[in-house]
């Protein structure tokens, strides 16, 4: 695991395998967020707002997104993908700037037994890069979406997807 700035705050989930009525597996579950887990802790008396799910293609990058006055936590739950953050904050007002792709904090999420939980202040530039045929990425959104939601805006990194790609053949230990 890289080292982290401190606003990023990782769960490591847990798999419960469930059984049927005669005492059979029948799948699992995993425990994705929970208004009591650490992770959770300091946003305690937040109210429920928006979950919902992406979907990422291999070889896609989705993103780089900035929501200055929201929350994300997201687990993937289908397939892998890359979660790639820029640990500075871009104002709105700066999109023109360049990025050094050296600065990238990359994490590896998957659906499987090792899934992570992420949670983040979505202000900081952040998106996803398909690693499997289809990534879904679960999410947690606080404050919620809506049709008049102006406070959110992208900024466009060239070449980010090639620079993923050698990203994985460089850290590849499948």
């Amino acid at each position: 695991m890289p080292d982290l700035p401190e606003w990023i705050k990782l769960k490591e989930c847990r798999r419960v395998v469930t059984k049927d009525a005669k005492g059979r597996d029948n799948g699992f579950l995993v425990d994705v967020l929970n208004r009591n887990d650490e992770i959770f802790s300091t946003r305690r008396d937040e109210t429920f707002q928006q979950v919902y799910y992406s979907s990422v293609y291999s070889g896609r990058f989705k993103g780089f997104h900035i929501h200055p006055y929201k929350y994300d936590t997201v687990s993937c739950i289908l397939g892998k993908a890359l979660l790639v953050f820029y640990p500075q904050i871009i104002m709105k007002s700066e999109l023109d700037i360049a990025i050094n792709p050296d600065d990238l904090v990359i994490l590896p999420v998957q659906a499987d037994e090792k899934s992570l939980t992420v949670s983040f202040p979505s202000k900081y530039p952040h998106g996803y890069y398909g690693v499997s045929d289809l990534a879904y990425i679960l999410n947690y959104r606080n404050p919620a979406w809506h049709l008049g939601d102006n406070y959110q805006y992208d900024y466009k990194m060239e070449n980010i997807e090639a620079y993923l790609q050698n990203w994985i053949k460089q850290h590849d230990n499948s």
